[in-house]
């Protein structure tokens, strides 16, 4: 028949009479166990004054404007993906390299426009002068995601610098 262990009788005590010592990581604090049970006993924290920690984030406040502009921009790409917009309007609003990447996909039998319908839109900016993209479009059907970077230029541009189609 097991012995019932009271706590507060028990000092956290073994049977041969010294007491189980363990280290606690923080600050080197020693604390006793129960050896019946193994639950800590509890510890007096040392009394020092504790500052004030600053928020470690601060939020960026979401520019709508840049927001806007990355919308649109998404919207003209997928337009020329599609077939509708000729490649040389987008030089203003995409890097070379998306131009380059939008056009090497095929646009499969008939290339008929109206393959390309932007669905959904989901924005963030993780930090002032540039805003990700996650989205999803419907291509002849399907539905794919898409993810895009935009970047403010100098000359208070936004323009698309990476763009990639899931």
């Amino acid at each position: 028949m097991p012995k019932h262990v009271n706590h507060e009788e028990n000092d956290n005590e073994t049977i041969l009479g010294r007491p189980i010592v363990r280290r606690v990581h923080s600050g080197g604090l020693t604390q006793r166990q129960c050896p019946t049970c193994g639950r800590p006993d509890p510890v007096q924290e040392p009394s020092i004054g504790l500052q004030a920690m600053p928020d470690p984030v601060t939020d960026v406040v979401p520019d709508a404007a840049a927001i806007r502009s990355a919308f649109r921009a998404l919207a003209l790409l997928m337009e020329m993906l599609d077939g509708r917009r000729p490649a040389r309007q987008m030089t203003k609003i995409a890097a070379p390299r998306v131009i380059r990447y939008l056009r090497a996909i095929p646009l499969g039998p008939g290339g008929l426009p109206g393959g390309v319908r932007l669905l959904s839109f989901h924005p963030s900016q993780p930090h002032e002068g540039a805003v990700e993209v996650a989205a999803s479009v419907a291509i002849r059907g399907r539905r794919r995601a898409v993810a895009a970077s935009f970047e403010l230029t100098c000359l208070e541009n936004w323009v698309c610098d990476t763009l990639r189609i899931l």
